[in-house]
């Protein structure tokens, strides 16, 4: 009788968190059957993040509509929850749904897909985190998943922009460091740990030459230091420059360092102060590519808590400086060759 009673009440928490709605009050239990939300995803990856045809936006439509369902309660329950909880959430939550399918994609492709020399696979896992891999190396930037630790045997570097939720994973950091490979961050508290930095610093890891300067995230009282990283990847990857800035400001003067660099692809988040993206794109350094991310954080509540939906994403991007501006979503690989991204 108590493991009943234990088992009915795991599923009520279950079915609560499921229908959770923007009203953190109204819960009902309004989805009985698995997810079918992956099979979206998989249409999803059928279309390119480098044209956005009405079949990729009808598809980004879906996925809004299942994130829309998802409060960030729920969100973070999830990530702190136990197992059988966040197993149950994925089974029957289809925002979770996805999120758990882009992840088994882009660790499926980390053991069966090597880049060709002169290649580099470029994953978009979640938020603004990334995987990159070039013929001899890969590394992860501001991994934020509760699946994050499963990547350490695949990466040799892991960074982290700033100590923000949305930008660390704490156990991905722990594997690594148990596995004895770097992580860069500027807030990781190990007495002389030389992957710890609170000003401008270089770095070279296998054929990454990583250059890291600091910025600050903005000018209110929820101001953290944040460090942008530029990766040169080195011959074997075409040296491919890549350089992520996590939530940093787009404050020119703390971008000296990079002024006029050679920069092929450019990560940043969208900007909360609109368009003040521009304020180092074509200003600062000229990148070939941009790829606007930190669209759709299910941590946030909404919008106006810095909680972009897809349609904002794609309107943003239409107006960075950079004609070469997208949006890739989770699970989706880019594949530098030839000087150009396909």
């Amino acid at each position: 009788m108590k493991l009943y009673l234990k088992l009915l009440s795991a599923a009520a928490v279950v079915a609560g968190l499921l229908a959770c709605s923007r009203n953190d009050a109204d819960w009902v239990v309004s989805q009985q059957e698995p997810s079918r939300a992956p099979e979206t995803m998989e249409s999803l990856w059928k279309t390119s993040p480098l044209d956005v045809d009405d079949v990729r936006r009808g598809l980004f439509s879906i996925i809004q509509s299942y994130a829309d369902t998802c409060a960030s309660m729920t969100f973070s329950r999830f990530l702190e929850g136990e197992d059988w909880l966040a197993s149950s959430l994925v089974r029957y939550n289809d925002i979770l749904a996805c999120y758990n399918a882009a992840f088994d994609r882009v660790l499926d492709a980390l053991a069966d897909e090597a880049p060709a020399d002169g290649e580099v696979h470029i994953w978009m896992l979640y938020n603004m985190g990334y995987v990159v891999r070039t013929a001899s190396g890969s590394f992860g930037i501001d991994i934020y998943h509760r699946r994050g630790a499963e990547l350490a045997p695949y990466l040799d570097f892991y960074a982290s922009t700033h100590v923000h939720q949305d930008h660390r994973c704490d156990a991905l950091a722990d594997a690594m460091l148990a596995a004895g490979k770097p992580v860069l961050t500027n807030y990781l508290d190990i007495a002389g740990y030389e992957y710890t930095s609170g000003e401008a610093k270089d770095y070279s890891i296998g054929n990454f030459s990583i250059h890291s300067f600091i910025t600050n995230h903005n000018n209110g009282e929820s101001n953290v230091p944040v460090t942008v990283f530029r990766i040169d990847c080195g011959a074997d990857a075409g040296n491919l420059v890549l350089m992520h800035s996590g939530d940093s400001n787009f404050l020119p003067g703390q971008y000296a360092s990079v002024k006029d660099d050679k920069i092929d692809i450019y990560i940043p988040r969208y900007a909360p102060n609109e368009l003040t993206e521009n304020n180092v794109i074509g200003q600062v350094f000229t990148p070939d590519y941009v790829l606007l991310s930190h669209i759709l954080e299910l941590s946030h509540s909404d919008p106006d808590s810095s909680r972009w939906t897809l349609e904002q994403g794609l309107t943003r991007a239409s107006l960075l400086d950079c004609d070469n501006t997208y949006m890739p979503f989770w699970g989706e690989k880019l594949v530098w060759k030839d000087g150009k991204l396909q």
